[in-house]
């Protein structure tokens, strides 16, 4: 469990923190950010982590 919860404060710090997040929707295998500041995320970052398949911005 410890490693998840490593991954999960991991990703929100690289999506700019919490204060960065409008909302957060997840279904089982996606995680669904709305961010107030796009350009605070780490994409890059994001996608090089183990355990983050790819980031989608729409």
């Amino acid at each position: 469990m410890a490693k998840y919860t490593e991954l999960a404060e991991d990703i929100l710090k690289h999506v700019g923190g919490k204060e960065n997040i409008n909302s957060l929707k997840h279904c089982v295998t996606r995680l669904r950010f709305d961010l107030k500041d796009e350009s605070k995320a780490d994409d890059n970052y994001l996608k090089n982590r183990d355990g983050v398949v790819t980031v989608v911005k729409a």
